[in-house]
Protein backbone atom coordinates (compact mmCIF):
# COMPACT_ATOMS: atom_id res chain seq x y z
CA UNK A 1 0.00 0.00 0.00
CA UNK A 2 0.86 3.14 -0.83
CA UNK A 3 2.35 4.85 2.77
CA UNK A 4 2.21 8.16 1.82
CA UNK A 5 -1.31 9.70 1.84
CA UNK A 6 -1.70 13.02 1.86
CA UNK A 7 -4.52 14.70 4.20
CA UNK A 8 -7.77 15.18 2.42
CA UNK A 9 -10.00 17.77 3.32
CA UNK A 10 -13.54 17.83 2.77
CA UNK A 11 -13.28 20.63 0.93
CA UNK A 12 -10.97 19.59 -1.46
CA UNK A 13 -13.62 16.61 -2.59
CA UNK A 14 -16.55 18.99 -2.46
CA UNK A 15 -14.12 21.12 -5.28
CA UNK A 16 -13.42 18.34 -7.12
CA UNK A 17 -17.00 16.93 -7.29
CA UNK A 18 -18.84 20.27 -8.11
CA UNK A 19 -16.38 21.31 -10.47
CA UNK A 20 -15.75 18.62 -12.55
CA UNK A 21 -18.95 18.24 -13.62
CA UNK A 22 -18.90 21.10 -16.51
CA UNK A 23 -15.39 20.30 -17.55
CA UNK A 24 -16.50 16.57 -18.67
CA UNK A 25 -17.62 16.40 -22.68
CA UNK A 26 -18.75 13.53 -24.70
CA UNK A 27 -18.47 13.39 -28.64
CA UNK A 28 -16.94 16.29 -29.37
CA UNK A 29 -13.74 18.51 -29.01
CA UNK A 30 -15.06 21.47 -27.86
CA UNK A 31 -14.90 22.55 -23.93
CA UNK A 32 -13.49 25.03 -22.29
CA UNK A 33 -9.94 26.20 -21.65
CA UNK A 34 -9.81 28.94 -19.49
CA UNK A 35 -8.18 29.94 -15.83
CA UNK A 36 -11.01 28.32 -14.34
CA UNK A 37 -11.03 25.14 -16.41
CA UNK A 38 -7.28 23.77 -16.85
CA UNK A 39 -7.28 20.75 -18.68
CA UNK A 40 -5.33 18.14 -17.23
CA UNK A 41 -4.69 14.11 -17.30
CA UNK A 42 -7.32 12.14 -19.27
CA UNK A 43 -8.98 9.39 -17.15
CA UNK A 44 -10.58 6.79 -19.17
CA UNK A 45 -12.47 4.37 -18.26
CA UNK A 46 -12.58 0.33 -19.56
CA UNK A 47 -15.41 -0.23 -18.27
CA UNK A 48 -17.42 1.77 -21.04
CA UNK A 49 -16.98 0.59 -24.58
CA UNK A 50 -16.93 3.90 -26.02
CA UNK A 51 -14.80 6.74 -26.83
CA UNK A 52 -15.63 9.06 -24.11
CA UNK A 53 -13.15 10.72 -22.27
CA UNK A 54 -13.34 12.99 -18.78
CA UNK A 55 -10.76 15.71 -18.29
CA UNK A 56 -9.70 16.90 -14.94
CA UNK A 57 -8.33 20.37 -13.35
CA UNK A 58 -4.86 20.22 -13.00
CA UNK A 59 -4.81 21.16 -9.03
CA UNK A 60 -6.98 18.01 -8.16
CA UNK A 61 -4.15 15.91 -6.25
CA UNK A 62 -3.75 12.99 -8.45
CA UNK A 63 -3.25 10.22 -5.79
CA UNK A 64 -7.19 10.68 -5.59
CA UNK A 65 -8.17 9.21 -9.03
CA UNK A 66 -4.73 7.06 -9.75
CA UNK A 67 -6.49 4.29 -10.64
CA UNK A 68 -2.66 2.30 -9.66
CA UNK A 69 -2.58 3.87 -6.12
CA UNK A 70 -3.70 1.09 -4.50
CA UNK A 71 -2.55 -2.90 -5.62
CA UNK A 72 -5.33 -5.16 -7.10
CA UNK A 73 -5.19 -6.57 -3.49
CA UNK A 74 -6.01 -3.65 -1.62
CA UNK A 75 -8.93 -2.33 -3.35
CA UNK A 76 -12.08 -2.72 -0.90
CA UNK A 77 -15.36 -3.40 -3.47
CA UNK A 78 -18.13 -2.33 -3.01
CA UNK A 79 -20.66 -4.51 -1.74
CA UNK A 80 -23.37 -5.70 -4.64
CA UNK A 81 -26.52 -4.90 -2.75
CA UNK A 82 -25.36 -1.21 -3.31
CA UNK A 83 -25.46 -1.72 -7.00
CA UNK A 84 -29.44 -1.65 -7.25
CA UNK A 85 -30.20 1.12 -8.56
CA UNK A 86 -33.68 1.10 -6.17
CA UNK A 87 -31.64 0.05 -2.87
CA UNK A 88 -33.40 2.05 0.27
CA UNK A 89 -30.34 3.88 0.88
CA UNK A 90 -30.38 5.78 -2.71
CA UNK A 91 -31.66 9.27 -2.88
CA UNK A 92 -32.97 8.55 -6.54
CA UNK A 93 -32.46 6.60 -9.18
CA UNK A 94 -31.06 8.09 -12.74
CA UNK A 95 -30.54 7.19 -16.39
CA UNK A 96 -27.93 10.07 -16.69
CA UNK A 97 -25.09 9.44 -14.34
CA UNK A 98 -23.05 11.94 -15.61
CA UNK A 99 -25.04 14.92 -15.36
CA UNK A 100 -26.32 17.03 -17.80
CA UNK A 101 -24.65 19.88 -19.46
CA UNK A 102 -25.99 23.47 -19.28
CA UNK A 103 -27.47 25.65 -22.21
CA UNK A 104 -26.48 24.44 -25.23
CA UNK A 105 -23.86 21.95 -24.28
CA UNK A 106 -24.28 18.75 -25.39
CA UNK A 107 -25.11 15.87 -22.70
CA UNK A 108 -22.56 14.00 -21.32
CA UNK A 109 -23.98 10.67 -21.82
CA UNK A 110 -27.19 8.76 -21.58
CA UNK A 111 -26.08 5.45 -19.94
CA UNK A 112 -28.21 2.62 -20.72
CA UNK A 113 -28.72 1.18 -17.64
CA UNK A 114 -29.76 3.17 -14.46
CA UNK A 115 -27.36 3.99 -11.42
CA UNK A 116 -28.06 4.72 -7.94
CA UNK A 117 -27.67 8.12 -6.30
CA UNK A 118 -25.89 7.78 -2.74
CA UNK A 119 -25.33 10.50 -0.32
CA UNK A 120 -21.90 9.86 1.81
CA UNK A 121 -20.67 12.40 4.43
CA UNK A 122 -17.36 14.19 3.55
CA UNK A 123 -18.12 13.42 0.03
CA UNK A 124 -21.46 14.39 -1.14
CA UNK A 125 -23.92 12.80 -3.82
CA UNK A 126 -22.32 9.68 -5.82
CA UNK A 127 -23.89 7.32 -8.33
CA UNK A 128 -23.57 3.72 -8.97
CA UNK A 129 -24.29 2.06 -12.09
CA UNK A 130 -25.05 -2.08 -11.74
CA UNK A 131 -22.07 -2.59 -13.38
CA UNK A 132 -20.23 -1.06 -10.26
CA UNK A 133 -19.11 2.27 -11.84
CA UNK A 134 -18.58 4.85 -9.69
CA UNK A 135 -19.73 8.39 -10.93
CA UNK A 136 -18.33 11.45 -8.59
CA UNK A 137 -19.15 14.90 -10.09
CA UNK A 138 -19.41 13.51 -13.29
CA UNK A 139 -16.09 11.47 -13.38
CA UNK A 140 -15.78 7.70 -13.59
CA UNK A 141 -14.00 7.01 -10.47
CA UNK A 142 -11.62 3.65 -11.40
CA UNK A 143 -11.29 1.40 -8.23
CA UNK A 144 -7.17 0.94 -7.07
CA UNK A 145 -7.90 4.72 -6.88
CA UNK A 146 -7.66 6.33 -3.06
CA UNK A 147 -11.19 8.44 -3.60
CA UNK A 148 -12.72 4.61 -4.82
CA UNK A 149 -11.57 2.96 -1.91
CA UNK A 150 -13.02 5.46 0.33
CA UNK A 151 -16.18 5.32 -1.16
CA UNK A 152 -16.31 1.80 -0.89
CA UNK A 153 -15.33 1.42 2.67
CA UNK A 154 -18.21 3.81 3.70
CA UNK A 155 -20.58 1.06 1.73
CA UNK A 156 -18.65 -1.68 3.11
CA UNK A 157 -18.54 -0.67 6.29
CA UNK A 158 -22.70 -0.18 6.34
CA UNK A 159 -22.70 -3.45 5.53
CA UNK A 160 -20.71 -4.88 8.03
CA UNK A 161 -22.86 -3.34 10.67
CA UNK A 162 -25.81 -4.59 9.49
CA UNK A 163 -23.77 -8.38 9.19
CA UNK A 164 -23.13 -7.66 12.81
CA UNK A 165 -26.42 -7.42 14.05
CA UNK A 166 -27.33 -10.72 13.05
CA UNK A 167 -24.73 -12.18 14.80
CA UNK A 168 -25.53 -13.06 18.98
CA UNK A 169 -23.97 -11.43 21.07
CA UNK A 170 -23.17 -14.41 22.80
CA UNK A 171 -20.03 -15.12 20.66
CA UNK A 172 -19.07 -11.86 20.43
CA UNK A 173 -16.85 -9.32 22.67
CA UNK A 174 -18.47 -5.93 21.30
CA UNK A 175 -21.19 -5.08 18.84
CA UNK A 176 -18.61 -5.60 15.79
CA UNK A 177 -15.79 -7.94 17.34
CA UNK A 178 -16.56 -11.63 17.48
CA UNK A 179 -14.83 -13.15 20.40
CA UNK A 180 -12.48 -16.50 18.61
CA UNK A 181 -11.73 -17.84 21.89
CA UNK A 182 -15.42 -19.15 21.90
CA UNK A 183 -15.10 -21.62 18.84
CA UNK A 184 -13.23 -24.60 19.28
CA UNK A 185 -12.13 -26.88 16.50
CA UNK A 186 -12.40 -30.87 17.32
CA UNK A 187 -9.03 -30.59 18.86
CA UNK A 188 -9.70 -27.44 21.10
CA UNK A 189 -7.83 -25.20 18.93
CA UNK A 190 -9.70 -21.40 18.19
CA UNK A 191 -8.78 -19.51 15.34
CA UNK A 192 -6.60 -16.97 17.20
CA UNK A 193 -4.18 -20.52 17.27
CA UNK A 194 -4.82 -21.74 13.96
CA UNK A 195 -4.99 -20.32 10.08
CA UNK A 196 -7.76 -22.80 8.67
CA UNK A 197 -10.11 -25.29 10.01
CA UNK A 198 -13.83 -25.88 11.18
CA UNK A 199 -14.43 -24.21 14.64
CA UNK A 200 -17.55 -24.17 16.13
CA UNK A 201 -19.61 -22.60 19.00
CA UNK A 202 -23.17 -23.92 19.44
CA UNK A 203 -24.61 -23.39 15.87
CA UNK A 204 -22.78 -21.09 14.54
CA UNK A 205 -19.44 -21.39 12.52
CA UNK A 206 -16.19 -20.18 11.51
CA UNK A 207 -14.26 -21.03 8.45
CA UNK A 208 -11.21 -20.06 6.30
CA UNK A 209 -12.28 -17.01 3.78
CA UNK A 210 -10.24 -17.60 1.02
CA UNK A 211 -11.63 -14.58 -1.14
CA UNK A 212 -8.64 -12.32 -0.66
CA UNK A 213 -10.75 -9.35 -0.72
CA UNK A 214 -10.60 -6.68 2.12
CA UNK A 215 -12.63 -5.08 4.56
CA UNK A 216 -13.45 -1.38 5.12
CA UNK A 217 -10.91 -1.19 7.89
CA UNK A 218 -8.44 -2.45 4.86
CA UNK A 219 -7.76 -5.67 7.16
CA UNK A 220 -8.11 -8.61 4.29
CA UNK A 221 -11.01 -11.02 5.19
CA UNK A 222 -9.56 -14.70 7.20
CA UNK A 223 -12.55 -16.02 8.64
CA UNK A 224 -16.28 -15.98 7.25
CA UNK A 225 -18.92 -17.04 10.34
CA UNK A 226 -22.54 -18.35 9.87
CA UNK A 227 -25.10 -20.61 11.34
CA UNK A 228 -24.14 -22.29 9.07
CA UNK A 229 -24.95 -20.10 6.12
CA UNK A 230 -22.62 -16.96 5.68
CA UNK A 231 -23.27 -14.33 7.38
CA UNK A 232 -20.07 -11.95 8.15
CA UNK A 233 -16.80 -11.51 7.28
CA UNK A 234 -13.88 -11.31 9.68
CA UNK A 235 -10.19 -10.04 9.68
CA UNK A 236 -7.77 -12.48 11.79
CA UNK A 237 -8.68 -10.57 15.42
CA UNK A 238 -12.43 -11.50 15.03
CA UNK A 239 -13.23 -7.62 13.59
CA UNK A 240 -16.82 -7.86 11.47
CA UNK A 241 -15.07 -6.13 8.16
CA UNK A 242 -18.10 -7.00 5.90
CA UNK A 243 -20.77 -9.68 5.31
Amino acid sequence: MNKFIKPISVSLILMMMFSITTSAYAFNDDYESNEDHVIGQKIFDDSWKSDLEFYIPRDIPQELLDPNYYSEDEIIYIPEEYLDPNHPDTLYTTYDAYGNSNGERIQVRAIAAAAGVYLIPGIGQIAITATGAVIVGGLAIKGGSYLYNKISAYFSEKTAKKAAEEIPKSVKSSDMKVDLSKFKDKNGNTPAEKSSGTFTSGKWVITKDISGHIGYNGNKKAWKIGNPARKASLDKSGNIIDK
